[in-house]
This record gives C-alpha cells, sequence and structure tokens, in this order.
C-alpha cells in the first residue's frame, strides 16, 4: 500500500473534522446558512474517509491510525481556525467608580465605540457599569486599552443574537 493513501487519508479527515468544529461553533453563534452549507461538504469528506478505512481497516490498520491522528489534529486546527477568524460579537461589562466610568466613556466614546452606562451598588458602595458590544475580531484591542484603567472588573461574553444598536467595526488607534 502506497504511503500517499495514508496521507490522503490523513488530510481529507483533517479537513473534515476542522470543517466540522468551526460548524459547530458557527451553528451555536446563530449562522445557520452557513453551517448548514458546511455540514454538506462535511458529511460528503466523511463518506469517502470513513469507508475507505472501514472496509480495509483489518488488513491495513495504520489507515486507522491515520484516520485517528487527523481527529485530533483537526479539533485543534479547527479551533485554531476559529479563534482566528473571530467571527461573531461581544459584549463587555465594566464595573468601577464613577471617577473612573467617567474617564473610560469619555475615552472610548472618542474613540468610537457606543457604551451603555448604569448606576449600580456593589460591596463597597456606590458603582458604575459599562456595557459595550464589540467585534469578536476587535476584542483583544478592545480589553488592551482598558488595561490601562485602575480598579475596574471586567467580564466578556459572546453574543449570540443582537438587533440594533452601535457595534464598533474596528479599533481605531
Amino acid at each position: 500500500m502506497s504511503v500517499l493513501v495514508y496521507f490522503a487519508i490523513f488530510f481529507a479527515k483533517l479537513l473534515e473534522v476542522t470543517i466540522s468544529t468551526i460548524r459547530a461553533v458557527l451553528a451555536v453563534r446563530g449562522m445557520k446558512a452557513v453551517a448548514t452549507a458546511l455540514a454538506a461538504l462535511e458529511i460528503t469528506i466523511w463518506l469517502f474517509v470513513a469507508s475507505t478505512v472501514l472496509t480495509q481497516l483489518y488488513s491495513d490498520p495504520l489507515k486507522g491510525v491515520a484516520y485517528v491522528l487527523a481527529y485530533t489534529c483537526g479539533i485543534f486546527l479547527g479551533l485554531l481556525l476559529e479563534d482566528k477568524l473571530a467571527l461573531g460579537l461581544s459584549e463587555i461589562q465594566i464595573i468601577t467608580d464613577t471617577e473612573t466610568a467617567r474617564i473610560i466613556t469619555q475615552d472610548l466614546r472618542i474613540k468610537g465605540y457606543g457604551i451603555t452606562e448604569f448606576d449600580c451598588r456593589g460591596k463597597d458602595g456606590q458603582k458604575q457599569m459599562l456595557d459595550l458590544k464589540v467585534q469578536r475580531k476587535d476584542l483583544n484591542a478592545t480589553l488592551s486599552l482598558l488595561k490601562e484603567y485602575e480598579a475596574t472588573f471586567i467580564s466578556v461574553n459572546d453574543i449570540r443574537a443582537l438587533s440594533k444598536g452601535r457595534i464598533k467595526r474596528h479599533i481605531i488607534k
């Protein structure tokens, strides 16, 4: 058996599982049309690869080894790729004292961010909660901007759906 068969199994399975991982993430994020199209491609690749491996697994167990290794690598590659694509939106909530909140709000609005302010009360008294939505690809840059402010509690959540409102499209430097 040619070594090329093992490489073909490996790379086809790697592609299939990478697509599968991205498809699952997109489905959770509500991107149904893209997830459905990827599912069709995924299952087509799976049919050919699985049938090739399973029909000759006992006579050529190295095909199974290539299949298992590709599955493992495909999960990792899919997650890495999805992280790089950074599709979707994130919500950043900032809780801080009133004066710091005023400064953060002013600074970020100058940079084009839409921010909603809330009065709240914490263990140590009156606080402000700031809420902003950003593209996931802008999340790290936005968090870097927020690091310069002391005494802030920051939480980040993924957003599945959003209607109306203001989303910052690109980080202004």
